[in-house]
Order: C-alpha cells, then structure tokens, then sequence
C-alpha cells in the first residue's frame, strides 16, 4: 500500500464510522444538547464539512465546493444554536457532506508523495500557529482526519446521553 492509498483508506474509514453514529439519529435527536451552546451532532457535521473544505479541497485542490452559509452556520467559533430551523436539513448536510468527500478523495487521489510534502495553497497568508499545524498538504489531510475522529467522539457521547447504543 503506497502512501496515498493509506490517507484515502483512512479518510474513508473515518468517515463511514461517522456516518453510522449519524444515520439512526432523528432530526431533534441531530439538535441535542446536553447543555446550551454545547455542541450537537448537525452542527458537528456541518463542522466537519468546512474542515474537509478547507483542509483539502482549498488548501490541497486550490478550490471549495461548499455552500457559503456553511462558514457562518459551522466554522470554528461559532456556536451551535439549539433552533434547528437556523440550519439546513440532516438530509442536506448529508448530501453536502457527501459531496465534498468525494471532491477531497479526489484531489487526495490525484496527489504525489511529493505533493503530499508541497506547502499548502495560501500557506504565505496563513497565520503563524496554522503554518505550524499546517506545513504540508499532507499535514492538512492528516489534521482532517483526526479532527473528524474527535467530533466523531463527541456524537458518540451524544448518543449515549441519548440512550442510543454504541457503534463500532
């Protein structure tokens, strides 16, 4: 298995297991909070969707294909607000979310291993903590696919507050 193989197995194991923890939560069960501007599972997904954007698609591939309300309604900062009519659907971050992943399995695809230790897109106007975290393109996949696995861990304690069983 060469090394781009690995990232694309990686990714796509991270991101069915984030899926199963997802796929049997009803639409106010996706609105849950333990306690308010806590995160929920909807705006975790949606979370998700902006890194995967901005990690890969935009930092690796030079281009986003997310909606531009989701940097509002997700991105690192805001706060999750317990009103599900402010946000899109399950259904349709579901299908943002697929969209995106398959766009970033793409670009991760068609990357070298040298390309994989290329600088990222803007890396110059990055701020210096994210040129730190950020030094590479494969840096920023890798970064992904850990920071989905931790908000992955966060819908898992979701649905054990909400009385649903593990997934493995």
């Amino acid at each position: 298995m060469n090394v781009t193989d690995f990232i694309v197995h990686l990714l796509e194991d991270t991101r069915k297991y984030t899926l199963g923890l997802v796929g049997d939560l009803s639409d106010k069960e996706m609105v849950f909070q333990p306690q308010p501007s806590t995160n929920h599972a909807l705006w975790l997904l949606g979370h998700i969707v902006t890194s995967e954007d901005g990690l890969i698609l935009r930092w690796c591939g030079g281009r986003s294909a997310m909606p531009q309300d989701y940097r509002q309604l997700f991105f690192m900062g805001t706060r999750p607000q317990a009103d599900p009519s402010v946000y899109p659907k399950k259904g349709e971050v579901l299908r943002v979310l697929a969209k995106v992943h398959a766009q970033a399995l793409k670009v991760v695809k068609g990357l070298s291993a040298k390309q994989l230790d290329a600088r990222p897109e803007g890396y110059d106007q990055m701020p210096e903590g994210a040129r730190d975290l950020f030094w590479s393109k494969g840096a920023c996949i890798w970064h992904h696919a850990m920071h989905e696995a931790s908000h992955a861990g966060q819908i898992t304690l979701l649905r054990r507050l909400l009385g649903k069983p593990s997934r493995v």
